[in-house]
């Protein structure tokens, strides 16, 4: 007796066409996603330094721009317009409340004029007040977080021959940093 060795063509068993009907290709999209998404989980932890987690971060970010989403949804976000220029300037990972203590420890306030903080009376530097609704930062950079906080942390790299001198400041403390600037809009 002969036994096919193919398992499609053999008789003895069930023949199922592939799924081919509506919907299939949202299946396929899903596993391509959810597949693509693990390789790159995985990738971030493997080169990450020992002892980091990554991952933790990643969430902890997803989290909180969930948790943004989220409240501009409450807002009745159909309905109204939402404030995009706010929604930019939001910093994940920071806390804004450390920001005026970071601007005393760093000797912010020597050369310039920072709303909330202790002693920062300086006219070297341009004022901040207002710094949120700015177009650019020291001119040359635009007004991003992304930027704010790469001044922060190497002026000199952006600009030579800036005045403003690298203090080594860290990145964690630029975020917080930014995020208290970011909170300087005209009103301040």
């Amino acid at each position: 007796m002969l036994v096919p060795t193919d398992p499609i063509h053999d008789p003895r068993q069930p023949h199922h066409p592939p799924d081919t009907g509506p919907g299939s290709w949202g299946k396929t999209l899903i596993l391509a996603v959810l597949g693509t998404g693990a390789a790159v989980l995985v990738s971030i932890w493997a080169l990450a330094w020992p002892g980091d987690d990554p991952l933790a971060d990643a969430v902890a970010s997803a989290h909180e721009v969930y948790l943004t989403y989220t409240a501009w949804l409450a807002t009745d976000a159909i309905s109204g317009t939402p404030d995009w220029q706010a929604l930019a300037l939001q910093i994940p990972q920071s806390d804004a409340s450390r920001g005026p203590a970071l601007m005393v420890a760093y000797g912010c306030g020597s050369c310039h004029v920072i709303p909330g903080v202790t002693g920062a009376v300086g006219t070297v530097g341009p004022s901040l007040a207002g710094i949120a609704d700015r177009a650019y930062i020291a001119g040359i950079i635009g007004n991003t977080p992304g930027g704010l906080m790469g001044w922060l942390m190497n002026p000199t790299v952006h600009s030579p021959q800036t005045a403003m001198p690298d203090l080594g400041v860290s990145e964690g403390d630029a975020r917080d940093m930014a995020a208290y600037l970011y909170t300087l809009g005209e009103a301040s």
